[in-house]
């Protein structure tokens, strides 16, 4: 077997017929492919590339540069291989004792931090009904008057079509009501785009956690949605007291999930978020992804007609 990859710089390699797979290590260069299943060799003829990219000819070179075969490699530049790979080790051991010891002490955690919905609609700062219904008041509570926002279905983007779908906050007032919504993004746009997509992000003041039920597992019944509801304000409060986010408003979707609204945390936070939000029971797809769509109050969930509602929230701003 004549392999252009020195296997033994590779993690996680496992051999099955004809094939040899491994964590690619440009992937886990950057903290990706904790699976350790991207990579792939061909026994026969020594191809390889990654199951993540595999038409990206750049990433397979960024491959051979790590782990290639083909030359030797200078001592200083053999040093430094080494150091990234522990540093990458003993990251992956915290990531993993994090997520253990989370999901060992989260019925504590939630026992500790019960917060009923009537209680923490009691303790939200914005007790008027028309703030916590109206969808153009939800907006004008969080953002600046002057910040472009995005609302409507999800589809609703991608050409001057859509261009009416981005307004800033002064605009969506004075807009009927049917016009805002039923989704939007927790993130201002630049002037003059129609794409809902990362690259025209102009700033991402809120980070949206999405409580779809611990572990992944969503609740079947009404019985196991009180109990989903009252673990995921349990562990919002948890963030906002414990860890001292700074939470901005908690949503109830109408369907089986909460949205929590915090005040965008450092990078090294939403790292640490992402690695435990499975045994938290939060959505990975809505972190560090502000384009990404999500509920606004005062609209029928299209599943079970059940309006979403505001259950707590503290206005950035001030009336309009």
């Amino acid at each position: 077997m004549n392999l252009s990859l020195d296997i033994t710089r590779l993690e996680k390699v496992r051999t099955l017929a004809g094939k040899i797979t491994a964590r690619c290590p440009a992937c886990a260069a950057s903290g990706h492919d904790r699976s350790g299943n991207h990579l792939f060799i061909n026994t026969n003829t020594g191809q390889f590339g990654c199951a993540a990219l595999p038409s990206d000819s750049e990433h397979r070179r960024e491959i051979f540069r790590l782990v290639g075969t083909h030359r030797e490699r200078a001592p200083a530049e053999e040093r430094r291989w080494r150091k990234s790979r522990v540093k990458l080790a003993a990251a992956e051991v915290q990531r993993n004792r994090i997520a253990f010891a989370l999901r060992s002490n989260l019925p504590a955690i939630i026992a500790s931090h019960q917060w009923t919905e009537t209680e923490a609609r009691a303790d939200s700062p914005e007790q008027r009904m028309e703030w916590l219904q109206d969808p153009r008041r939800f907006l004008a509570a969080l953002f600046d008057p002057t910040d472009i926002l995005w609302t409507g279905e999800t589809w609703d983007s991608g050409n001057l079509t859509y261009a009416a779908h981005w307004r800033t906050v002064g605009a969506w007032q004075d807009a009927p009501v049917n016009d805002v919504g039923p989704m939007v993004s927790p993130a201002t746009w630049h002037s003059g785009i129609v794409s809902r997509s990362a690259e025209n992000v102009a700033t991402a003041p809120f980070t949206v956690l999405d409580f779809d039920g611990l572990d992944g597992n969503n609740p079947r019944n009404h019985a196991e949605l009180r109990l989903h509801l009252a673990a995921s304000l349990a562990i919002t409060r948890w963030l906002r007291e414990a860890l001292e986010w700074k939470l901005a408003a908690i949503l109830f979707t109408g369907g089986k999930s909460l949205h929590a609204w915090f005040h965008t945390p450092s990078r090294v936070a939403l790292e640490s978020l992402r690695d435990t939000a499975p045994a938290l029971g939060i959505d990975t797809g809505l972190i560090g992804r502000p384009e990404h769509p999500c509920r606004l109050p005062g609209w029928a969930h299209h599943k079970t007609g059940t309006l979403a509602r505001v259950l707590w929230l503290q206005r950035q701003w001030p009336d309009w």
